[in-house]
């Protein structure tokens, strides 16, 4: 071969690989449906699972090889576990959840089931195979040999025949019967029969078409699904509608119909949709059991795989074919959707339009006349009409690129903020003093605003070269804006952590509504809709709201996994939006695409069901616990305001009945003889002695008299005090009695002076012994007082003691010297008081003092007091 030759070889050589290359960028891009898979993982007993089903509660059921469970759109809860039940179906019967095997069926209570036989006798068996697509209420019933089918209904009362006929022995496992108004459909090898309802069961072959699978109606139309497509089915024949040859119906078609009124087809491995046209939703099962549209238009599917949940809010997850890449930047751009990925990748409406080997994208991207720009490392790329135009810039990493009036607005890593006029490709630094911005956005009134690390700047114009720039104080200056996003009417939002922030005329506030749906979730992204819709990306979520002129979001929804969000972190990308307002976000593993308006239509959180509340939470049960607990506080209340009155009253009868007595003590102590005695002692002290000591005797009196008129009212007194007063009494006792009477006062020295003793208490007992034991008494007498410190029972306090060696009590009362004992029986009734309202009492005791032959000697009179004792 010639050198000319092998060289043209080369070349095309080349070109068929460069061929292959762009023929592999038609695949650039793969999307399907978002669903949540549930396993074993997340509640599942049994990852075959065999039917799902829906109550009238909204509580999802999904039967498998080893039991049920429930779903109540956050969690699942699994009944029969780690028994071999293998669970073919549900019915709500008399508001009661049945989970239906081949013999038993399982009444659901709230965490546990009871089981029910499905025959008594034991001879029937639950057909499943060819009555997934019966009515609630519905059952196909069997010998144990599968034959004598007969189609029954169950209801509270028990179970009733509807029909039974050799036809249904007929039906091949793969064939589903289908019963409509008046009519029961048979599909089987033979052909479409039909069976009337009623006593007396009547058959006719209504198609001899042998591979009908399934039937379902929708309004006045009855649709047939065979294997090589859909049928309509008339009064005497079927009248093909839409060709279909689907790819595994050797285990039948199982069809519903969702909201819109398409149909949801399933064969063994694929999910279609009917809408007028056949369009494949999802494939790649092993193999699909049963399909089920929930009453939230969900479609969910049960396979040998688990449960999927497909999610009708149109979130559709894309990903690029090579999984070692990423997108990174997305825009919009006559409605074509063009992205820059990790790797250095240019792609257009899926397909591969450049790569720069060992370049990366920031996440960032912008629209300007009509151009997509974006930028990465070294360089940026605009992409118009199907090319790529790369701009070399300084050696520097970019941070984003953003849309400033006509021109473009670059910021790198290293603090500079660049701008670039598309016109003539000329780049100058705007500013320098921003440290590492972060992200922009234009407002669409002439200003930019721009993030640092930290704080936030206002770029509103360029005269004579120079940037007229300002910080924006009123914004937090310790944490970086991460996220930030406008559009054209002046609505500027950022975000800072968890928390989100609004700009409206050049005023910042914090989007406090947003407060309790974004807290403890980091945001990522934000993107504000022309059509008025506020996209939040965190980085477990999403928030989408209504965003109004004023900045207030309102119609707040969050979305994650349980409700179709499936994106595993989103990045910190802006976002694009196309013309139908479909929005479009970069995430680590894909890039999903939503429309905001069809989320809030479809609000997701309603797929949640409520458990029903227990009797305790229940309306009535509130209201009766309310009534009796006003009953309850009005009886303590009553009780509590009687029971104070009760002590008021007792404490003011105590305070007069004490009153009383210190009046009567008082009077006791005004006895006329005694000052009269007194006076007259005085006067013949002036009379017959010297002045001074009259004058002593006269202040003694005085200050005696003082005292007791001052203490009337005090129901106590100090030792010291009391035993001042005791003495001025005896030294006044002594100008009538003179030498015949004679006393001693001792306290000792371990007794507290300012402890607290009953007033009057020693000057009671010393006239008692003054007046009945000395003034009896030939040639007089002593009278002594003692006071020591005693503890009794654990209590500290003090003994009182006043003996005298007069005639005794037995003399006394014999004599002549009248007594009414007045003043020992109201001491005893204020010592009663007092001992009423004290834990300790005051304990007296009187001992009549005899010598040796028994004869009396005097008397003693002993008292206790504790201390802190309360008068």
């Amino acid at each position: 071969m010639q050198p000319m030759n092998k060289k043209i070889l080369l070349q095309l050589v080349l070109l068929c690989m460069l061929a292959q290359t762009v023929v592999g960028a038609e695949l650039a891009v793969e999307s399907q449906l978002s669903f949540r898979r549930f396993t074993t993982v997340d509640g599942l007993s049994q990852m075959q699972t065999e039917t799902v089903w829906q109550d009238s509660r909204g509580y999802i059921y999904i039967g498998t090889l080893s039991g049920f469970a429930r779903y109540d759109g956050l969690t699942l809860t699994p009944f029969l576990k780690g028994r071999r039940e293998n669970i073919v179906g549900f019915q709500e019967i008399g508001g009661q959840v049945r989970a239906m095997g081949f013999l038993r069926q399982w009444v659901v209570g709230s965490d546990k089931a009871s089981m029910i036989p499905l025959d008594t006798e034991g001879k029937l068996l639950l057909n499943n195979f060819n009555a997934a697509d019966l009515p609630p209420g519905y059952v196909l019933m069997e010998d144990r040999r599968e034959q004598n089918r007969m189609l029954c209904f169950i209801d509270a009362g028990g179970r009733k025949i509807v029909a039974a006929s050799s036809l249904l022995d007929d039906m091949t496992p793969d064939r589903k019967l289908y019963v409509d108004s008046s009519d029961i459909y048979v599909p089987t090898p033979h052909g479409l029969f039909v069976l009337t309802k009623g006593n007396a069961v009547q058959q006719r072959r209504l198609s001899a078409k042998n591979d009908v699978f399934s039937l379902i109606r929708n309004g006045d139309r009855l649709y047939a699904l065979a294997a090589d497509g859909i049928y309509i089915v008339g009064n005497d024949d079927l009248k093909l509608l839409y060709e279909h040859h689907f790819e595994a119906p050797d285990y039948g078609l199982m069809v519903r119909l969702n909201r819109q009124g398409h149909l949801i087809i399933a064969d063994s491995h694929t999910i279609w949709c009917y809408d007028g046209n056949m369009r494949q939703m999802a494939t790649g099962f092993n193999m699909i059991k049963g399909i089920f549209i929930d009453k939230w238009n969900r479609l969910w599917a049960a396979t040998y795989q688990g449960a999927y949940c497909f999610f009708h809010c149109n979130f559709i997850n894309h990903r690029l074919t090579d999984q070692n890449d990423i997108v990174r930047a997305i825009a919009v751009l006559n409605n074509k959707i063009v992205m820059g990925t990790l790797n250095g990748k240019v792609i257009a409406d899926g397909k591969l339009l450049n790569s720069k080997e060992g370049g990366f994208f920031a996440p960032s991207a912008t629209v300007l006349g009509e151009r997509v720009y974006m930028v990465g490392n070294g360089g940026m790329a605009a992409v118009h009409d199907g090319h790529v135009e790369w701009t070399s810039l300084n050696d520097d990493v970019y941070q984003f690129v953003a849309r400033y009036t006509d021109r473009l607005v670059i910021g790198t890593r290293q603090g500079n903020v660049l701008e670039y006029n598309p016109r003539n490709g000329e780049t100058d630094t705007l500013t320098t003093e921003i440290v590492r911005p972060w992200c922009a956005a234009d407002d669409g009134r002439g200003r930019l605003w721009v993030s640092g690390n930290p704080g936030l700047y206002c770029l509103t114009g360029i005269e004579s070269g120079k940037i007229i720039m300002q910080k924006v104080k009123s914004t937090p200056t310790t944490l970086v804006i991460t996220a930030m996003a406008a559009d054209s009417c002046g609505r500027v939002c950022f975000a800072i952590g968890d928390s989100l922030f609004a700009i409206r005329d050049g005023k910042v506030r914090t989007m406090t509504e947003a407060l309790s749906t974004l807290s403890g979730h980091e945001i990522r992204s934000l993107h504000i809709s022309p059509k008025g819709y506020l996209v939040v990306a965190a980085i477990d979520g999403l928030m989408v709201a209504r965003i109004g002129n004023d900045c207030q979001a309102t119609d707040i929804h969050w979305f994650d996994a349980h409700n179709g969000f499936t994106m595993i972190e989103p990045l910190a990308a802006t976002m694009a939006e196309s013309a139908d307002g479909t929005v479009w976000l970069a995430g680590l593993e894909e890039t999903v695409s939503f429309n905001p308006e069809d989320l809030l239509t479809d609000n997701q959180y309603s797929t949640i069901v409520e458990a029903p509340r227990p009797w305790w939470l229940q309306w009535w049960w509130w209201l009766i616990a309310a009534t009796l607990l006003s009953l309850v506080v009005w009886r303590v209340t009553r009780w509590v305001g009687l029971r104070q009155a009760r002590r008021k009253m007792i404490r003011l009868e105590r305070e007069k009945m004490q009153k009383e007595l210190q009046l009567g003590a008082a009077r006791l102590k005004s006895i006329p003889h005694f000052h009269a005695n007194v006076l007259a002692s005085i006067e013949y002290f002036m009379m017959n002695h010297s002045t001074d000591e009259a004058s002593h005797y006269l202040k003694l009196y005085s200050d005696f008299t003082n005292q007791t008129l001052s203490d009337i009212d005090r129901p106590s007194r100090s030792v010291t005090e009391e035993v001042d007063y005791v003495r001025t009494y005896l030294e006044l006792e002594r100008l009538r009695y003179g030498n015949r009477l004679n006393y001693s006062i001792t306290v000792d020295d371990e007794t507290t002076y300012s402890m607290m003793l009953p007033t009057m208490l020693l000057h009671t007992y010393c006239q008692n012994a003054v007046k009945h034991g000395i003034a009896n008494k030939e040639g007089g007498g002593n009278v002594e007082v003692v006071i020591t410190r005693q503890q009794r029972d654990g209590a500290d306090g003090v003994l009182v003691e006043v003996s005298d060696d007069g005639v005794g009590r037995t003399e006394a009362a014999h004599s002549g010297t009248p007594s009414t004992k007045q003043g020992l029986k109201i001491l005893r009734q204020q010592i009663e008081l007092y001992n009423s309202i004290n834990r300790y009492h005051i304990a007296q005791h009187v001992a009549d003092l005899t010598d040796a032959k028994g004869r009396p000697v005097g008397t003693r009179f002993e008292t206790w007091v504790p201390a802190d004792f309360n008068y």
